[in-house]
């Protein structure tokens, strides 16, 4: 893996080879692959240290020597840099896992599930001590939801696999290791979850629903807002309706008598 990223480096700066033509060909993150490799980034993006440590300590027009992340190994190339924004492109390149080291890794896990279930440990001491995943390691294992960093989901928001992953786990139960691909690339791996806190559909409580409530409560200043604005200017506002939706029953009266 190395000296194939070492060769598309060479290639590149003595070539002048087409660096998002082999990203396209050979990385293996699934996130950038098809653009070629390109990303936007900045300090904070949410990308592990060591990749946005190497990414802000090359200049314009250099491309990094190969280096390893809990993903796999990658070159970055620096496309642009705008202040404190990179345009980079990346490839990525994943060691591949045998079907051993996978049974393995299970059999791990669920050594440390029983640990829990058996009360030698919690599972935020276990993620702390055993957990692959520095995003949520140091956080006691805790997801956060990347729209507000809380640690509530709403199971119709989520993205339909972790949904399937979910939906039947009970109060404080812990699941059995779970097979997935990593989608931000670096092959599969094995998880285990546990919910902490289930809220069944219920009256809205303010000390346990403040943040939806403000959610809910600024969508209608925004709603009402809009609409003021639409009451003042619609009068002197002409639109193009198409002929073929003039009898449609609009909210505001677009279509002048």
């Amino acid at each position: 893996m190395i000296d194939e990223l070492n060769e598309i480096k060479a290639d590149k700066e003595e070539n002048d080879s087409s660096f998002s033509v082999k990203a396209i060909l050979y990385s293996q993150d699934p996130g950038s692959k098809s653009k070629g490799g390109f990303i936007s980034m900045t300090r904070e993006t949410g990308f592990v240290k060591e990749f946005k440590d190497v990414a802000f300590s090359l200049r314009e027009g250099e491309i990094s020597d190969p280096f390893e992340t809990i993903f796999g190994f990658h070159i970055i190339y620096v496309e642009k840099i705008r202040g404190r924004e990179l345009d980079i492109r990346h490839i990525l390149i994943s060691p591949e896992i045998s079907q051993a080291e996978l049974d393995k890794a299970r059999t791990e896990l669920d050594s440390i599930r029983q640990g829990i279930m058996d009360g030698k440990f919690t599972f935020a001491q276990a993620a702390l001590n055993f957990s692959d995943e520095k995003e949520t390691k140091f956080d006691g294992g805790l997801l956060r939801n990347p729209s507000d960093f809380s640690s509530r989901f709403e199971l119709t928001k989520m993205e339909p696999s972790f949904y399937n992953q979910v939906r039947d786990i009970k109060d404080n139960e812990i699941t059995r290791p779970i097979l997935e691909n990593d989608p931000r690339g670096g092959g599969p791996k094995y998880k285990i979850m546990k919910v902490t806190n289930r809220y069944d559909e219920h009256v809205a409580d303010f000390s346990k629903d403040y943040i939806k409530i403000q959610e809910l409560a600024l969508m209608e200043k925004q709603y009402n807002a809009i609409k003021k604005w639409m009451d003042d200017h619609i009068k002197d506002t002409y639109v193009s309706v198409n002929a073929a939706n003039k009898d449609c029953d609009f909210a505001n009266k677009w279509i002048k008598d």
